[in-house]
Parts: C-alpha cells; structure tokens; sequence
C-alpha cells in the first residue's frame, strides 16, 4: 500500500512539474549542436521556395522530408525563395517534446530539404523572425506530412525538440 501511495504521489508530482528539455543553455543546445523545436503542416500548396503548384505540392514531397524553416533557417527578411530554399539539415530527436506531446520514439534522425517558410505572422508561438520562440529556441522546423498523416506521422514524431546541422543533399533519407 505504502508503495502503491509512493507511485501515485510521484505521478502526480510528475504531471506538475514541467519537464526541461535535454536541451540547455542559450542558445539552446546539446553536445555542441543547436537545438530546434518541431511541428508537422500540410497544406497542399506550392511553398514558398516554389515547389509545387499553386493545386498541389510535387509528388516527391509525399514520401520524402521536406519542410517549412522559420526566418533564421530559411532567410531572414524574405517571403520567396529565401536564401534556405534547397537546403538540408538532419534532425535528430532528443526524446524531448516542448507541447508535452511524446515528441519522438527513438533517435533516429532524418535528412529535411527546406522547401517552404514558416512565416512569424500567423505562427508567432513557433517561427519568430529573430530571438527565440515561445519554447525557447533560436530556430524551428515545420515539417512536411501528407494530409496529417505521413512519414513524419509514421515515425511517431509529435513536435519532438531536435538538435540540427547543415548537411549536403542527397544523404540517406534525404531528397536529391
């Protein structure tokens, strides 16, 4: 009984106590490497570095890793094709979800092509044209998952916080 009042009691300390992330410091980081926070978006539409059509985005981004970057990841002051656009970062989850989603199952990390802009206007709370975001983090990544239910979805990833770097195109898991 005693035990079973032990168990109850730390769960209930756990839920109140808000959970830090691994990340620390400012910037936000982890083993040397920036930290960033995540969504998922679908929006059907052509993005902001033009890939797509004004009816529907191309083929590949359906089962590749694209997403949309938030002004410091895309380019700062610009609404199209920014100087991000085509770029490839791989994002590693920490295990670690700032919305207190599960964030990420495991570590696995994925190669993400920068296709889009995660505009401050109308997503305040994530992408901010300079500082931090509401959860603290300098950058973040809106990523793109059919119709809510991709390959992001698939993996099991809810807005997990990721450390991020720049890598060249074309790796495992990412798109040429």
């Amino acid at each position: 009984v005693v035990f079973m009042l032990y168990n109850i009691t730390m769960m209930m300390i756990m839920m109140i106590l808000p959970v830090e992330g691994k990340c620390s410091g400012s910037p936000l980081s982890l083993n040397g490497k920036p930290c960033a926070s995540t969504t998922r978006y679908w929006d059907g539409q052509m993005g902001a570095c033009g890939c797509g059509s004004n009816n529907a985005p191309f083929s590949w981004q359906w089962n590749s890793f694209t997403g949309a970057g938030s002004p410091p990841i895309f380019g700062v002051g610009q609404q199209w094709c920014g100087s991000g656009c085509g770029r490839c970062y791989k994002l590693t989850p920490t295990g670690y979800s700032p919305t207190g989603g599960n964030g990420a199952p495991n570590n696995q990390s994925i190669v993400v092509m920068v296709t889009n802009l995660c505009p401050q206007a109308g997503n305040e709370q994530w992408c901010r044209n300079s500082g931090v975001n509401q959860y603290g983090y300098g950058a973040h990544f809106d990523l793109m998952d059919y119709n809510m239910n991709g390959i992001i979805t698939k993996m099991g990833w809810n807005n997990p916080e990721v450390i991020y770097e720049a890598v060249s195109c074309g790796q495992e898991g990412s798109p040429s």
